[in-house]
């Protein structure tokens, strides 16, 4: 595995500058508020990609220092522990990819937004109400529903996210998984009978460069993918951060009367 390509892979810090602030209140919150609840999910999303890649840099680190032993088991097992990190991290980025759809898809009012409902309808995202949203969506005629759902559908589909997904779902359910070297992983008893081992119970069994190569990849096509969803959702003049004073004031006086409903 090379690491140096990985540290070098940083164009996805640009999804921090989508993280809303004072101006796109001002431009959205009333117009455009689903753009507004979605950027603030895009920030989430860059975040839990950042820790993932941190995960998988530690994992190619030389000295581990305090954290495991001299022997080579030792540090084969810190880098496990580092990979199975990563595997579990860049999978919850692709949870938190559908809430920025899930936030942008879902109707939303100025009052809706300031008050925090749209943070409880997070909990009712998963894969298949998303689907049907976008399905709900697509019936009334809207074209950037067809474009969103596409892109999410193709990502799913790929086989290379499939194979992180599965691996995901065998820790989140199983627990563990066996890497080689780390002890034994026996699949048959010692005996045989008829010149056949018996069956028992087992682990499934990775090797690290196995699961190296499948973080990398899913890597690079998660930045892909989570670009495209971008592209789709955010106003090309979202990063024009340039709003006059007298709307800056109107807006954040409508805010200041609504929150002090609540």
């Amino acid at each position: 595995m090379d690491y140096e390509k990985l540290s070098n892979d940083n164009d996805f810090h640009k999804w921090h500058n989508y993280e809303p602030i004072d101006t796109d209140y001002v431009k959205y919150a009333e117009t455009n508020p689903s753009v507004i609840a979605a950027s603030h999910k895009i920030g989430d999303v860059y975040h839990s990609f950042a820790n993932a890649k941190q995960s998988f840099m530690s994992a190619g680190y030389d000295n581990y220092g305090d954290l495991c032993g001299e022997s080579e088991i030792s540090k084969l097992y810190i880098k496990t522990h580092f990979l199975l990190h990563a595997v579990i991290e860049y999978a919850i980025c692709l949870d938190l990819s559908w809430q920025v759809i899930w936030a942008y898809i879902q109707p939303a009012s100025f009052e809706y937004l300031l008050t925090n409902k749209h943070k409880k309808m997070e909990n009712e995202c998963n894969r298949d109400n998303l689907k049907a949203q976008l399905d709900c969506a697509i019936s009334q005629k809207k074209l950037e529903a067809v474009r969103i759902k596409h892109i999410m559908v193709e990502f799913d589909d790929d086989m290379d996210v499939k194979k992180l997904r599965t691996l995901y779902n065998s820790l989140k359910h199983r627990g563990i998984i066996h890497f080689e070297g780390l002890g034994e992983n026996s699949k048959t008893m010692m005996m045989q009978v008829e010149g056949k081992g018996i069956p028992i119970l087992c682990r499934e069994e990775y090797t690290v460069e196995t699961v190296e190569t499948m973080l990398f990849t899913y890597h690079q096509k998660f930045q892909q993918y989570f670009n495209k969803i971008i592209e789709e959702i955010i106003p090309d003049d979202y990063l024009n951060k340039k709003v006059s004073f007298i709307d800056y004031i109107n807006t954040s006086l409508k805010m200041s009367s609504i929150q002090n409903k609540e």
